[in-house]
């Protein structure tokens, strides 16, 4: 009888365990994300600190500042794009756990009684 209780209670727990997994995949994924961002902005703001500063007129200054800033940019949108891919990915995986426990629910309630 324990046995039974117990494998009830862990059949339904599994969408609770399977969305963790999700989620925790999901945030591993968006800080893996967001720390390569930041260590990409820190090293390009670097080099073109030292760009800048070797530079002899303005002409070619501005020039300098507006290939960095389209290539800051280009950097946050592509970020942001896939970012955006990551949570819809992960949106979609909750949705279809979601849907797959309450079938598991509907049939499970839908038996007869003497099968229960």
């Amino acid at each position: 009888m324990f046995d039974q209780v117990n494998a009830q209670i862990q059949k339904s727990l599994q969408p609770l365990t399977e969305l963790a997994a999700v989620n925790a995949k999901t945030i591993e994924q968006l800080a893996e994300k967001q720390s390569s961002l930041i260590s990409s902005l820190i090293s390009d703001g670097a080099s073109f600190s030292n760009q800048i500063t070797q530079q002899q007129d303005v002409g070619s200054m501005i020039n300098a500042q507006k290939t960095f800033w389209e290539g800051v940019q280009k950097k946050l949108m592509d970020t942001g794009k896939e970012s955006y891919e990551l949570i819809a990915n992960a949106q979609e995986k909750a949705s279809n756990v979601f849907k797959e426990s309450m079938q598991a629910a509907t049939q499970t309630t839908e038996k007869d009684p003497e099968e229960k």
